[in-house]
């Protein structure tokens, strides 16, 4: 039986660790040593590939179809896209209001109205769509079933 959502939560920690680190110029790094910084985009990453996943399952839901992952709808991918851009600007926004939370940098796009960085919310467009080619070109009978 083929198990979509392990793809899925692999590809989304390697793919987000990528966005993670790329990302790292647009947010306030005072203080991190490099090992801070790697340590907090894999806590990043670990985070985005759980959100990937429960975006899956969500998606798996609405179509009534756990294998969706090979025959892409509309439904689908908006499901699971709606899903994760949702969550990502309720944790952003709560993130960046917070003490326990992170700041921006001068060079972060803002979205006007919840001042929200436009980065993490491209993450959550463009990282699940490679995430989902990815996952859905691996070969049958492969090690990441």
């Amino acid at each position: 039986m083929s198990k979509p959502e392990v793809r899925v939560a692999i590809f989304g920690f390697l793919t987000a660790f990528l966005w993670e680190m790329w990302q790292m110029p647009f947010y306030d790094r005072a203080g991190l040593s490099i090992a801070d910084a790697v340590r907090g985009c894999s806590l990043g990453a670990f985070g985005d590939a759980g959100l990937m996943v429960l975006s899956y399952f969500v998606a798996a839901r609405v179509v009534d179809d756990h294998e969706w992952v090979h025959r892409w709808t509309p439904q689908a991918l908006a499901a699971y896209l709606a899903t994760g851009l949702t969550v990502t600007v309720i944790v952003e926004h709560l993130a960046i209001k917070s003490p326990w939370g992170w700041r921006y940098s001068e060079t972060m796009p803002r979205e006007p109205l919840t001042g929200v960085g436009l980065v993490p919310i491209a993450m959550w467009v463009a990282v699940p769509l490679v995430v989902l080619v990815l996952a859905r070109n691996q070969p049958p009978g492969n090690a990441l079933q």
